[in-house]
């Protein structure tokens, strides 16, 4: 059994949009995990990170309006250890389709090309939240330097007219 220990840092970034046309202000109040730590035991399972929690509260939505909550990588790697030792890709983090307080989750796979939805509020919220994410690394039986592999990754709240 090979002993590895895995993190990958989630950066917190809001991003509100703003009418053009309407001059009214919209807004949120987030709350994201700052880090999401995986412990890997047996670099050929998948490992799950505890359960995150994730929220936009106090949302101030133009009418009909709803919010997007997405996630992108900053790198297409993690970064090893040791320079030059074998890590993960960035898609090798998956998620949960999580249940969502007003809103509905989306599993789906970080990327570094594209945010990828993770949950989007009901139309009208005026919060949304969880507290079941679930983000898993994937199992890759050719990481052999034990350490911090880290990754970081950017959060996206947007709103939009579904």
């Amino acid at each position: 059994m090979k002993w590895s220990v895995i993190r990958s840092v989630m950066v917190v970034l809001a991003v509100f949009m703003f009418a053009q046309v309407v001059a009214s202000e919209e807004s949120a109040d987030v709350t994201v995990p700052a880090a999401v730590d995986f412990f890997v035991y047996d670099i050929g399972s998948s490992t799950n990170s505890s359960n995150q929690s994730v929220s936009a509260t106090d949302l101030t939505l133009d009418a009909g309006h709803a919010l997007n909550i997405s996630l992108q990588a900053d790198a297409p790697d993690f970064t090893p250890p040791v320079g030059g030792a074998t890590t993960w890709a960035a898609g090798g983090i998956s998620w949960n389709a999580a249940t969502w307080s007003n809103g509905s989750g989306t599993s789906g796979t970080l990327s570094n090309t594209a945010y990828n939805e993770v949950a989007r509020s009901d139309v009208d919220a005026t919060s949304t939240s969880t507290s079941n994410l679930t983000f898993i690394l994937a199992a890759k039986s050719t990481i052999s330097w034990a350490g911090v592999h880290s990754l970081s990754a950017t959060w996206k709240f947007e709103s939009f007219t579904p």
